[in-house]
């Protein structure tokens, strides 16, 4: 099969219509129109050897560029009276005959076209043509029909208005884009009812994929066809030519094909351009410009504007271009780079300067997206005129509402590079940059702080300053700047109006989360080197996630902190920073909202390709093993967290690296591996002396990991002295949650445990007091479980009962198991031994469940002194026994959900709930579906069902 008849099947199927209509006595003209290497002579060839053409007469003739300008009549000669032999089929004339040969002009007749001296001779050509229908059914064809003279297309519409209702078909094959020799004769004859145009499309990728399989013998991927179509535009020549050339270069029809055919592909569309336009006018090259610039998709007149010539050469260009399949299909412009390249070659340095901001200004003139112009702007040396740099804030403006912040990147830059006294443009620059490189957006949020006089716009700046760069290390005296501007804004909102709320709770969150390390007389002084210049606009969600924090480290309404959390979880937007869901994941953790925070956290919006940056992994894993440790699931807590330490590779500050080593380090101490938390939390350590950048969070944190690594390792004294050290660090940052860091309940612990009672009394109530106003049921429990340790007699066995069964309510299953043990623990002391067997059991079952390998151990050991046994699963190795995913297969499967349905409501497959029920199984010593119920019924202890809904909502 030829190359171009690859997908014409439904073509070659509707001119055979034609021909058999014209069988049936319906006079008729069909004109094929299609660009060079299309395949229009193959097409007609396939047609007049079809079986519908037989026993017809066929008179078929080539008017080439020769014969079009060979005077009057010279079509007519091409298809009657060729020289050379005579056409296919066509019968010589009868003896006494007139012949065409006698009554047309003879070569190089000029005159013009008047319906007086062509009527004899059409009135004789016409009788001619009746007698050759006389008898079949008569196709008149032909080639190249583009050059045809004027007298011959008035002829063919004279002989379709004479021959109605006769066995006729006129076939006229034109090349598009080609200068047509009687536009107006053709513009009539179009016009005619009996006329019919059919245009040749460009090869489809399933065309070009079986063009492929012919060429090579083989089959061919599916890319490769794509990509030999997108570099060719489907022109059936070009790509045959490409697809051989491949072959002959040794490349196979996979998918390193696919990428040799766009790179080779590219290089000889750019030759075939070259060759095309060189043999063009002045007028074609200037269009090919303004189309390599512009895109073949904008209006003609706005590439005629550009080109300098007017629209209908805009138009013959555009086609010619197309034709040659220099253009992409979808409108984008040149097919390839090479091409783009090619087309733009001839102008020279200076010109295409020139060229590209002549570009920016039509388009911007004629109202296009701003990043239609700024990709030309960006393309200029500088953008030296007022109305280019307001293109490409616009342009900004539009990549930051998509969430293309590195465009918007790009574009402020070069704003700055034209302004550099913009103060607006520099901290939207700041902005941009900080989404994806906090640490380089460092100088200029510091520049634009020193630029802003106005105490309230510092606050403003100092905002998104602190928050943007809230996943990265900042140097001390970037710390200080910004808490400097904070806390002169904060004295300032103090005997301020109302209408500054929003501000004022945001400085107060900001304040709250960076604490008060290394403030001081510097902190508070800055440069006054311009006057108030910007005030960001407020922003309802960062309003309401700012708001929300603020309530929640204050320990105020829970209630309010959560609505607040949920309508920025309610409303993404790819244009808000990271750091708004993060601060919204937080809210809700510490109300205990778990799976809606993790929500929050798989919603992180990322840039438009799509990936996230190191930053935003290591923030957003970090806090999500750290909301996994609090409720208890250590092995995930763990990967998640060296996962997320992995992403940002070796190389990272150690600073930046701080809350995911004291996650990891709390995950260690709680699995009982205290020397590897001793040596991670030293390196944090000594990160905190050389590099204290932490927020106070992270540094309340990792002073909590440190204080219960040594109480772990048989410190007591020691972990109490870290205990306080946090204590009064957090009082110092303002932060009054009970939840956030929980160093007042260890302190209880630890007291309890070296039996000094006494001392932690008035702790316990502070924290208390502190419990009741934030009111989760982990505050709650955390509250009766220090009181009770401490507090002697039947009143400390209540208060430990109630920490378990608040604690039941929580995601908190770790502290919920030390709630179980504790009161176990003093149930025994008591001499209740069945009651303390059954918390004991509950216990080690929940404390191997979460990993917590010294709890479950200590609690089988009393479990056994007290005479009992783990039941059901008691020859099951229980110490880390299932992970957080295992738990939720686990409380579905025993609620009667079939796997299937565990796997839709997890979002996971068949196999995967599969999988981890196996893993189950063999956790707990069971062998089928049915014994899960007893197994962990003998963890949670026999009296009661097993609490599915308690333990997995913090999973």
């Amino acid at each position: 099969m030829h190359d171009a008849m690859h997908g014409r099947d439904n073509e070659l199927t509707a001119l055979g219509a034609r021909v058999t209509a014209a069988g049936r006595g319906e006079t008729g003209c069909a004109v094929l129109t299609a660009p060079s290497g299309y395949g229009k002579s193959v097409l007609l060839d396939a047609l007049l050897h079809a079986p519908v053409c037989h026993g017809m007469t066929v008179v078929r003739g080539h008017c080439g560029e020769a014969a079009g300008g060979a005077g009057a009549y010279s079509g007519l000669r091409a298809l009657f009276a060729p020289a050379g032999a005579p056409a296919l089929d066509r019968p010589e004339p009868e003896p006494g005959e007139d012949s065409p040969v006698q009554f047309l002009p003879g070569p190089g007749d000029a005159q013009k076209f008047t319906h007086t001296s062509a009527h004899p001779v059409f009135r004789r050509l016409g009788g001619h043509v009746l007698r050759l229908a006389a008898d079949r059914p008569l196709v008149l064809a032909l080639d190249d029909a583009h050059h045809c003279d004027e007298h011959s297309l008035r002829w063919l519409d004279f002989l379709l208005r004479r021959t109605a209702g006769r066995p006729l078909l006129a076939l006229l094959l034109r090349r598009s884009g080609a200068e047509l020799r009687a536009p107006r004769a053709w513009t009539d004859l179009l016009a005619q009812p009996a006329v019919s145009e059919m245009l040749l499309r460009p090869l489809g990728t399933d065309a070009i994929g079986g063009l492929a399989e012919q060429i090579f013998g083989a089959q061919a991927h599916p890319l490769l066809a794509e990509r030999v179509a997108a570099v060719t535009g489907g022109n059936p020549r070009n790509a045959g030519r490409l697809l051989r050339e491949l072959r002959r270069r040794g490349a196979v029809p996979d998918e390193a094909g696919a990428c040799q055919a766009m790179e080779l592909g590219g290089g000889m569309a750019a030759r075939s351009v070259r060759r095309v336009l060189d043999r063009e006018s002045a007028a074609v090259r200037s269009v090919a410009v303004a189309v390599a610039l512009l895109g073949s998709a904008q209006p003609l007149e706005r590439i005629a504007v550009l080109a300098e010539v007017d629209r209908a050469q805009a138009e013959e260009a555009v086609t010619l271009l197309r034709g040659v399949g220099a253009l992409a299909s979808d409108g984008t412009g040149p097919v390839h780079q090479a091409v783009r390249s090619a087309l733009l070659e001839p102008l020279g340095p200076a010109r295409t300067v020139e060229m590209r901001a002549r570009s920016a200004l039509i388009l911007s003139d004629a109202g296009r997206p701003a990043e239609e112009a700024a990709q030309h702007l960006m393309q200029v040396p500088r953008a030296s005129e007022p109305w280019m740099t307001a293109v490409l804030r616009d342009a900004a403006a539009r990549a930051e509402q998509r969430g293309a912040f590195a465009d918007a990147a790009r574009y402020l830059g070069r704003v700055l590079e034209a302004e550099p006294d913009d103060a607006d443009a520099r901290l939207r620059l700041a902005l941009a940059t900080a989404r994806d490189d906090p640490l380089s957006a460092v100088p200029l949020f510091s520049a634009a702080l020193a630029d802003t006089a106005d105490t309230l716009a510092r606050a403003d700046i100092a905002v998104q300053y602190a928050m943007a760069c809230l996943a990265v290390p900042l140097p001390g005296v970037c710390r200080a700047e910004i808490l400097g501007a904070l806390e002169a804004a904060r004295d300032a909102l103090a005997s301020g109006p109302e209408g500054e709320t929003r501000l004022r709770d945001q400085v107060a969150a900001v304040l709250l989360l960076m604490g008060r390390r290394g403030t001081g007389r510097a902190a508070r002084e800055h440069r006054l080197t311009a006057p108030a210049s910007y005030r960001l606009r407020p922003d309802r969600l960062q309003t309401e996630a700012l708001a929300a924090l603020h309530t929640t480290l204050a320990g105020h309404s829970r209630e309010a902190a959560v609505q607040g959390a949920r309508r920025v979880l309610a409303a993404p937007s790819a244009q808000q920073p990271p750091w708004l869901l993060c601060v919204a994941a937080v809210t809700l953790g510490l109300a205990d909202q778990t799976e809606e925070a993790h929500t929050a956290l798989d919603t992180m919006p990322c840039p438009a390709d799509g990936a996230p940056t190191d930053s935003v992994r290591l923030l957003t894993g970090s806090l999500r093993a750290h909301l996994l440790h609090r409720d208890g699931a250590l092995l995930d807590a763990a990967t998640q967290v060296r996962s997320a330490m992995a992403a940002v590779g070796r190389g990272s500050r150690g600073a930046r690296l701080m809350t995911a080593r004291t996650v990891l380090a709390s995950v260690l101490v709680d699995r009982g591996e205290s020397e590897r938390a001793a040596r991670l939390l030293d390196r944090i350590g000594r990160t905190e002396r050389t590099e204290p950048d932490g927020s106070a969070l992270a540094h309340l944190l990792y002073l909590q990991a440190r204080a219960r690594a040594r109480w772990a390792a048989g410190h007591p004294v020691r972990a109490l002295r870290l205990l306080r050290e946090c204590g009064s660090a957090q009082e110092t940052a303002g932060v009054l949650n009970p939840v956030v860091a929980t160093w007042w309940a260890d302190t209880c612990l630890i007291l309890a445990d070296v039996r000094r009672p006494a001392d932690g009394r008035e702790l316990a109530e502070q924290g208390t007091e502190r419990a009741r106003r934030w009111g989760t049921p982990r505050a709650l429990g955390l509250a009766a479980l220090a009181t009770g340790v401490l507090t002697p007699g039947r009143a400390g066995l209540d208060l430990l009962a109630e920490a378990a069964h608040q604690l039941s309510r929580s995601p908190a299953v770790g502290e919920y198991a030390r709630a179980e043990y504790a009161l176990g623990h003093a149930l025994l002391r008591h001499g209740d031994e069945a009651g303390a067997r059954e918390r004991l059991r509950r216990a080690a079952g929940l404390a191997g469940g979460c990993g917590a390998l010294p709890l479950a151990e200590k609690a089988r050991r009393l479990l056994v002194s007290a005479g009992g046994r783990m039941g059901g699963a008691a020859g099951a190795p229980t110490g880390g026994l299932l992970t957080t995913t295992e738990l939720k297969v686990v409380g579905l499967a025993v609620s009667g959900a079939s796997n299937r349905q565990i796997a839709q409501r997890l979002f996971v497959t068949v196999r995967t709930v599969e999988s981890h029920l196996t893993n189950v199984y063999r956790k707990l010593g069971v062998s089928r579906r049915d014994g899960l119920m007893v197994a962990l019924r003998a963890v949670h202890g026999g009296s009661e069902p097993f609490p599915a809904g308690s333990v997995l909502e913090g999973a």
